[in-house]
């Protein structure tokens, strides 16, 4: 008599016994695998467990372990070590800027992000001091009328109503 078990014929009892041991025993483990499951892995996941197992392995080896711990020795803990490394160095002051900049005979350096100047060189040669515009003053809506109406003093200062009188009157006199 022959015994079938998922496909397979055995053909006593005793090898059938032996293929459902078999079986039961590997089912939580992953054989080889079909086309379709090795397709879903992927390269990711497979990248994965090659870099979990060479940490294993360096875990493992207690030689480089110890070496690893040497080179980290400066640091108390290992979070002080990844800070550490993402923490940029520490801003030079305002002060240590400006003083390099003035010892190397600089007239401009940058201090976070930002371009100054130094006592160095001549004033007429870092900006012109003509060419720089001071900033108009801002009118309320009055005095933009009145600039309108009565017009501006050769200073660019707005008229007054005796101003306004004044030149109009000499305008006329001059006809």
């Amino acid at each position: 008599m022959a015994y079938m078990y998922y496909g397979k014929k055995y053909d006593t009892l005793a090898e059938l016994k032996a293929a459902q041991k078999k079986a039961v025993s590997t089912k939580g483990k992953k054989k080889g695998g079909s086309f379709f499951e090795k397709f879903i892995e992927g390269s990711k996941s497979k990248k994965a467990k090659a870099e979990k197992a060479s940490i294993a392995s360096g875990k493992a080896n207690k030689a480089a372990t110890k070496k690893m711990y040497a080179a980290e020795s400066m640091f108390k803990s290992a979070k002080d070590r990844d800070d550490a490394k993402v923490k940029p160095g520490k801003a030079r002051s305002f002060k240590d800027a400006f003083d390099a900049a003035t010892k190397a005979d600089k007239s401009k350096f940058m201090h976070k992000g930002k371009s100054y100047l130094t006592t160095k060189g001549k004033r007429e040669d870092r900006f012109n001091p003509t060419k720089i515009k001071a900033a108009d003053k801002k009118l309320n809506l009055f005095q933009k009328f009145t600039k309108k109406m009565r017009g501006t003093n050769p200073d660019g200062s707005i008229r007054t109503q005796k101003e306004y009188e004044a030149a109009r009157e000499k305008r006329r006199n001059k006809k």
